[in-house]
């Protein structure tokens, strides 16, 4: 199936682009519940994101309807500074308020491969993601799928989650490129011109990319650019 279009937004700083991209998020959660009881949102961790989930979490919306959880977390406390909930919770004033519901990726034992297959349970009772937004690293890596995985991302059947190991660093929960790739529309939320390069590489790569899987979704992509 052809690769649908990718519609760049560009800005000249970071600020400005997660502006934009609150306000079009907002947007489409409105009219998805117009039409529907529930939708689903994913956010990404790190520190880019930080002003984003500010500025969404000050948009007038009937969060109760809206679950949100996060594209991946790393297998640490859910109160470590590396933790991307503590970073939700601490952004995301509907996660902070107790207003939103919120799919922990923690909370699920101290076995990693366990938790993921509770993790897998609890994701198996939601339709489609709704809206996805994510991150992406300079190595050209999405959520915790990191390049050199193709073997874990390829796995049959798909569980909704992979667990990733990622040499000297400690073990994750991610969402399956399946469920990033499936979902109704998915952006990036990226900064400077290294990263502008890997995006627009894709189609000189000699072995692809995990973001290659979105920039590659039938859908199509949306990328909120900054030039710093």
């Amino acid at each position: 199936m052809a690769a649908g279009p990718v519609a760049w937004h560009r800005f000249a700083a970071l600020a400005d682009a997660s502006e934009a991209l609150a306000e079009a998020v907002a947007i489409r959660l409105k009219e998805l519940l117009a039409g529907k009881e529930h939708a689903s949102l994913v956010v990404p961790g790190g520190t880019t994101p930080a002003r984003f989930l500010a500025a969404l979490g000050r948009q007038d919306l009937p969060w109760e309807k809206v679950t949100l959880l996060p594209t991946d977390e790393r297998f640490v406390a859910a109160d470590d500074a590396a933790s991307n909930e503590r970073m939700l919770r601490e952004q995301f004033a509907p996660l902070t308020q107790g207003r939103v519901r919120f799919l922990s990726f923690h909370g699920h034992g101290s076995d990693i491969e366990a938790a993921a297959a509770l993790l897998c349970a609890e994701l198996a009772e939601l339709p489609p993601l709704d809206l996805v937004v994510s991150g992406m690293g300079p190595d050209g890596h999405i959520a915790s799928l990191f390049p050199g995985g193709e073997a874990v991302f390829n796995a049959v059947p798909d569980s909704g989650i992979v667990v990733a190991r990622p040499p000297g660093l400690p073990p994750r929960l991610s969402l399956s490129p399946k469920r990033l790739i499936e979902a109704g529309w998915v952006s990036l939320l990226v900064s400077g011109a290294a990263k502008e390069a890997v995006l627009k590489d894709a189609g000189a790569r000699a072995a692809p990319l995990p973001v290659d899987m979105l920039l590659g979704r039938p859908q199509g992509l949306d990328v909120y650019w900054a030039k710093e």
